[in-house]
C-alpha cells in the first residue's frame, strides 16, 4: 500500500500534513496520528448531537487545522485555534483527519 503526503504551510508558517491512505486503509482518526504534526480535519464522525456541538464550540470542525501535541492509549492533547485541550478516546476517535 502506498502512503502519500502533501505538506502545506498555513498563514502562521506551521507545516500542515495531509495524508492520503487510499480506499483500502480507510480513514485516519486522531488516535492514529503522529504527535507534533498538524492535520486538517476531514470530518467529525459521530451521531451524537451533543458531542458535535461540543466539538464545534471548541473550533473543531471540517477544514480546520488540528495539532496533536501528545497521545496516550485513552486520550490526546491537541491544539485547536490556539487552545490546548485533552480529548478522551471517544472524542479522539470521532475526529477524522
Amino acid at each position: 500500500m502506498e502512503l502519500a503526503y502533501a505538506m502545506n504551510k498555513n498563514s502562521a508558517g506551521t507545516v500542515i500534513k495531509n495524508e492520503s491512505l487510499g480506499t483500502a486503509a480507510g480513514n485516519m482518526t486522531l488516535l492514529d496520528a503522529e504527535p507534533g504534526q498538524t492535520y486538517i480535519i476531514k470530518e467529525i464522525n459521530t451521531d451524537d448531537d451533543e458531542m458535535n456541538s461540543f466539538l464545534f464550540r471548541l473550533g473543531c470542525y471540517q477544514g480546520e487545522p488540528i495539532t496533536l501535541i501528545s497521545k496516550k492509549k485513552k486520550s490526546c492533547i491537541v491544539v485547536i485555534k490556539d487552545g490546548r485541550y485533552n480529548l478522551d478516546k471517544m472524542l479522539s476517535e470521532a475526529i477524522i483527519i
